[in-house]
């Protein structure tokens, strides 16, 4: 059976062998997508043991994320990730008990934007590193032929 601590416990292992809190934030959202395709598909084979598992492990992904939320400092952005959350949460407990994997699929879909949308940070974040790192090295290679 599952073991919530050990679940999220399990992600942090994970995750800290990445030092990119964004791509953190993705691996995250990536592991909540990927439970609740598992947890309709288990809907759709009645697996409910599997269902139960899958669900439960991307509830707690998506709770580790709102709790993590700094509401009093994250304006507007952070009160719709707190809302977005909250509906997604619903919408799993909702497909869970009905059981309703098109609903269960729309909770990942929802996710997807955002998660998205967090990748594309990443991207922008590696790649203003990369251009500052360029143009450090070409400095300090033009200064030693200077």
């Amino acid at each position: 059976m599952y073991n919530r601590s050990n679940g999220i416990a399990s992600y942090g292992k994970i995750a800290n062998f990445e030092t990119d809190p964004l791509k953190q934030i993705v691996m995250l959202y990536d592991g909540a997508i990927k439970f609740l395709y598992q947890s309709a598909a288990d809907i759709e084979a009645a697996d409910f043991a599997a269902k139960a598992e899958h669900s439960n492990r991307a509830l707690d992904i998506v709770n580790y994320l709102q709790g993590v939320l700094d509401l009093d400092n994250s304006g507007r952005v952070g009160q719709s990730l707190d809302d977005l959350y909250s509906r997604v949460r619903i919408m799993i407990l909702k497909a869970s008990t009905r059981p309703d994997a098109a609903l269960m699929r729309s909770a990942a879909d929802a996710l997807r934007p955002v998660r998205e949308a967090w990748e594309a940070n990443s991207n922008q974040k590696q790649i203003a590193a990369a251009d500052v790192h360029a143009s450090s090295s070409h400095d300090a290679a033009y200064a030693r032929l200077a």
